[in-house]
């Protein structure tokens, strides 16, 4: 008599070991524990000597099916060592996501100014202090690994940004009108300037605070054969003056971004002195003007020239170029990682 044997049990079981396999089929595809996200090399540029030497903080939100905007990298800190960019602890790509990646510089580890704004899931710089010495920079990107020509070998491509406005100031006199006066320059004053603000990298926008910020430069060592020329802005404050046409500007200012207007003026004031031909004494003069109406944008320079006229004559002009004193100019003052 043939033995009947119950198969019910063992299609149980091969059907609980298919499920299995399939489930963590489906666990390696989504979350691609072999594919771990890298960031690019970095392009050969002087602006990025800074960036290899000091690292970088990254902040990466993901978004799919079961997460929105979640937190993933929390200004991760991102080195330069031998040609790669290294962090830990390593993070990998996940399928079907969308994932928003911030880098900010300089890598700010107890987030003085670059910061968390968890509640909208946004990165933000606060500034309260300018002019600033430090050459802020942000980076955003996104890419979704649903998209059918994603590659998940491709490292993230970094796209750094100037955060703060660069504005240059020339003086220098008239010389048609003046060939054979002399002048120098006592003193330099800007008025009402917005001296802080606040940026969110989701809109793209800086919100300048109300304070204001006004800015003298006194020039105590100058002597009897002094020209106004240029004027530079030492670190002490002090001024030095020469020659009969700039080749350095009296200062580089590195402010919020700000619109100049009728409810926003920016005053000017020069104290001088002249010397006019055949005399022999020094007169004092001084002038006070606005800035012309403008918007200063995040990551563009503004050369502004100051000409000297007369003891009641200035003019004011400026030129708006890209931000290049960092290095080598690129468009829209740019750092490119890739």
């Amino acid at each position: 008599m043939k033995k009947i044997v119950n198969i019910v049990p063992i299609l149980a079981v091969l059907l609980m070991v298919a499920t299995s396999c399939e489930r963590d089929r489906h666990e390696d595809s989504m979350h691609k524990q072999d594919k771990a996200i890298t960031f690019g090399h970095v392009a050969t540029r002087t602006e990025v000597s800074d960036i290899q030497n000091n690292g970088f903080g990254v902040w990466t939100f993901v978004t799919n099916s079961q997460d929105n905007n979640r937190l993933l990298m929390n200004n991760r800190e991102v080195t330069y060592n031998e040609g790669e960019w290294e962090y830990s602890p390593i993070e990998y790509w996940i399928a079907d996501t969308r994932f928003s990646f911030v880098a900010t510089y300089p890598y700010d580890k107890d987030g003085t100014n670059f910061q968390l704004d968890s509640g909208n899931a946004a990165i933000v710089l606060n500034v309260t202090e300018t002019p600033s010495h430090v050459d802020y920079l942000m980076a955003r990107t996104q890419t979704d690994t649903s998209d059918e020509f994603f590659n998940y070998s491709n490292p993230v491509a970094l796209q750094f940004q100037h955060m703060l406005t660069n504005v240059s100031l020339n003086i220098w006199r008239d010389g048609a009108k003046h060939q054979n006066d002399h002048m120098r320059v006592r003193k330099v004053t800007l008025s009402n300037i917005r001296k802080g603000g606040r940026y969110s990298h989701l809109n793209n926008t800086w919100t300048p605070t109300n304070e204001k910020l006004n800015l003298s430069y006194e020039n105590n060592n100058i002597s009897d054969s002094d020209n106004i020329g240029a004027v530079i802005a030492q670190d002490d404050g002090t001024l030095e003056a020469g020659g009969s046409i700039p080749s350095k500007p009296f200062s580089e200012l590195m402010l919020i971004p700000q619109t100049i207007d009728a409810s926003n003026s920016i005053s000017l004031k020069i104290e001088y002195e002249l010397k006019r031909q055949n005399a022999t004494e020094w007169e004092e003069a001084k002038l006070e003007t606005v800035l012309p109406s403008n918007t200063w944008i995040a990551g563009q320079r503004y050369t502004y020239n100051v000409v000297l006229s007369s003891v009641t004559d200035i003019t004011v002009y400026y030129i708006q170029t890209k931000v290049d004193p960092w290095g080598t100019p690129q468009v829209g003052g740019t750092v490119i990682i890739k």
